[in-house]
């Protein structure tokens, strides 16, 4: 039998596991860690209003500051991302509040659907990019928008 779980993620929504670009030579950093989407209190929703960026422990929080995210049209892994298009798109503030566990929450300008299709951002690639003072943006994490719908836990009988 297993204890409780104690986390601070949201449920519900979708989620984003990030990892660095495969083919990729030199990054000013790289990143892992997850993006969720969701609407805080309403885990079912349909929409979510929020992004949440929860890094690995080992990366620099000062570089989330950087970061430009790019949800693109399609959600092949396989091209560049340049070549994948542009469905929607928000940079994480300059001046970031980094909460007590490390992780980055922001409202979005308009909500995004949780759906899969024309206007839903399920399956679709996420490329987050640096945003260096000089030189060419940089791909430093990517990864594909999934469901994080949460079933109640079925408890069985004694």
């Amino acid at each position: 039998m297993c204890g409780p779980e104690n986390t601070n993620r949201p449920r519900g929504g979708a989620l984003v596991a990030l990892n660095p670009p495969i083919n990729t030579i030199q990054l000013p950093f790289s990143l892992c860690g997850d993006l969720s989407f969701h609407t805080p209190g309403c885990p079912g929703s349909t929409t979510a209003t929020h992004a949440r960026l929860t890094p690995s422990e080992n990366c620099v929080v000062e570089h989330l500051s950087d970061l430009h995210v790019v949800i693109h049209s399609s959600g092949d892994l396989t091209r560049n991302a340049h070549d994948c298009g542009l469905f929607q798109q928000f940079s994480l503030p300059s001046s970031l509040k980094i909460c007590n566990d490390n992780y980055v929450e922001l409202s979005l300008d308009k909500p995004l659907s949780l759906e899969v299709g024309d206007g839903g951002i399920i399956g679709r690639r996420v490329s987050l990019y640096s945003r260096p003072v000089s030189g060419r943006e940089a791909v430093v994490a990517e990864g594909i928008i999934g469901f994080n719908f949460m079933n109640p836990a079925q408890v069985s009988p004694s």
